[in-house]
């Protein structure tokens, strides 16, 4: 079950804030390293790549932990530069 949800994180974490640019992969690891457990007690209920996961991590966003959050908003961020190229 925790391999099947890690996996199912791995294939999340970039689907649940946009699809990561190739030149992001440090952002990319900092969700999976900060956001698994998240992940995990609040989301891993749902599909992969879904858009009820990506609202769980919205709707949960302040129950996050702390690293988490960061990964998301420098994820986040990154994100946006990498749009306006």
């Amino acid at each position: 079950m925790i391999g099947r949800s890690f996996f199912a994180l791995l294939l999340t974490s970039g689907a649940a804030f946009a699809a990561p640019a190739p030149s992001q992969p440090a952002d990319r690891d900092a969700l999976r390293q900060h956001c698994t457990g998240d992940y995990l007690s609040f989301c891993g209920d749902f599909a992969p790549d879904s858009a009820e996961v990506r609202a769980c991590f919205k709707t949960n966003k302040a129950k996050l932990s702390p690293g988490c959050q960061a990964a998301i908003t420098s994820y986040s961020k990154a994100q946006k530069r990498a749009d306006l190229r």
